[in-house]
């Protein structure tokens, strides 16, 4: 699924890969980059699922994928794009039936700022 990049984080691009394993979903967030003025580096990238959609969530985050938020980087200098996995104790037929949306965001240490969004369909 696509991930719009915020207005704070325009021109970058996401996507979420989601993985059904039963009662569990992995989700994988790549995204083809997080500008330096918008997170230190190392990048560490905070996924939440939302109920609701991008344009209209609730107030919380239904599920919280912070167990891992160290990303990945392809270079070695910690540029270019970045992947974290983390997997949601949710199956993924649940997440389909209602509207739900991933929100990525940055560390609070970055001002806990929404960088990414998507409408899980």
């Amino acid at each position: 699924m696509v991930l719009t990049a915020a207005r704070i984080n325009a021109g970058e691009t996401g996507r979420a890969i989601l993985v059904p394993l039963g009662e569990r979903t992995q989700v994988t967030i790549i995204v083809s980059g997080v500008p330096v003025e918008l997170a230190s580096r190392p990048v560490h990238l905070y996924t939440f699922v939302y109920g609701g959609a991008c344009d209209n969530p609730l107030a919380k985050a239904s599920y919280a994928l912070t167990e891992r938020v160290l990303a990945q980087s392809a270079t070695s200098t910690g540029g270019g794009a970045f992947t974290i996995t983390n997997v949601a104790p949710v199956p993924m037929d649940a997440l389909r039936r209602e509207p739900y949306s991933i929100r990525v965001k940055t560390s609070p240490a970055d001002g806990d700022r929404e960088i990414f969004c998507g409408d899980i369909r």
